[in-house]
């Protein structure tokens, strides 16, 4: 890889991102289309807008990266791509927060190369773009950085934010102590813009849902080069482990991206000193033990 390309990708995406935004914020009181990517009403809405967003993104990359892969949230991909680089888009990440008109959303952007993110990026629509990006090897940016008036040390401050998951008592086996010690948890309904704002220093950790690769590619990123930590959920060990699990879908320079479209999985991103806390509190597979014995713990717990 070349200096100069990284560059070029970089300043492509953040312009992806701000044209994305711009675009977003001024179609969210105009009328639009919502239609359903499953059989229950309102449950997984897409709208015209994501579409406009991801439509605008393509674009821009395929005038500048015409021999670049693509994967985004929104309509269908080819089986395969040859290529070094993939770029995967989460054109709105929060849909439901944009119907509703709540700024909780964001437009996520991650670039991998050779099956390793390279540089990610999540943008917010307030007041002012509110941009948070990384390069791999050269840290994080933000244009609203922050500085925490609490610090944590070996587990969570209940005055610092973490986010979780609505139904995440569920989806995880969670100890005593995580629920002595997490203080009010939050959902924002925006699992790319929640890891991002714990890249950030505007949260603890995030515990996430069962979702899908651009949920968290860009995230991911953001959390290495910030220097905090993101673990994957092994359902099969229970397990966290600190891998990318994207890298087997890159082989012979090919991605595979019917695989990386149908992938799904969790993660839990947190500030580095709570590690230890996070690996004895929380395991990732909440469905291993019976569940007969699970709803007598949580109703103990509750």
């Amino acid at each position: 890889m070349e200096n100069t390309t990284n560059k070029k990708i970089i300043n492509i995406l953040l312009e992806c991102i701000n044209e994305s935004l711009d675009l977003i914020r001024l179609s969210i009181k105009e009328n639009y289309k919502i239609s359903d990517k499953n059989n229950i009403k309102g449950d997984n809405p897409v709208t015209d807008i994501d579409h406009d967003s991801q439509n605008l993104i393509i674009k821009k990359i395929k005038e500048n990266f015409p021999s670049h892969g693509i994967l985004g949230e929104e309509g269908n991909e080819l089986e395969s791509v040859k290529s070094d680089y993939l770029w995967i888009i989460d054109p709105i990440d929060g849909t439901k927060n944009f119907i509703n008109q709540l700024p909780l959303y964001c437009v996520s952007i991650a670039v991998f190369y050779q099956g390793t993110p390279l540089v990610g990026s999540v943008g917010i629509p307030w007041d002012s773009n509110a941009i948070i990006y990384a390069i791999k090897d050269e840290g994080i940016k933000s244009n609203f950085s922050n500085i925490k008036k609490l610090d944590n040390h070996d587990k969570p401050v209940p005055g610092i934010i973490s986010f979780a998951p609505t139904y995440f008592q569920s989806s995880y086996e969670i100890k005593k102590d995580f629920y002595k010690n997490s203080g009010e948890l939050r959902n924002l309904g925006a699992t790319a813009l929640e890891i991002a704002l714990v890249a950030n220093g505007n949260a603890q950790l995030a515990l996430s849902g069962y979702a899908f690769t651009w949920d968290f590619a860009a995230g991911w990123i953001l959390i290495k080069e910030s220097n905090k930590g993101i673990l994957y959920g092994n359902m099969e060990n229970n397990k966290w482990e600190d891998i990318n699990p994207w890298n087997k879908f890159f082989s012979n320079g090919h991605y595979d991206l019917k695989k990386m479209k149908n992938w799904r999985g969790k993660f839990v991103a947190f500030d580095r000193g709570l590690h230890d806390y996070i690996i004895n509190n929380i395991n990732p597979n909440g469905k291993m033990k019976k569940s007969f014995f699970r709803r007598i713990l949580k109703s103990i717990l509750n």
